[in-house]
């Protein structure tokens, strides 16, 4: 039974991990496009 609880606490912490790592991932894309969309905007009114 003790084996199991190990298995299954461990299930969980790599999927906070996994999840921590794509919420990174999802920030760290809105913050490029947005530096993107900015020197795009920047040189259309040029």
């Amino acid at each position: 039974m003790v084996g199991l609880a190990s298995v299954l606490a461990e299930e969980v912490l790599f999927e906070c991990v996994k999840f921590a790592i794509m919420l990174l991932l999802l920030v760290a894309a809105v913050f490029i496009g947005r530096a993107l969309r900015k020197k795009r905007d920047a040189k259309k009114d040029r």
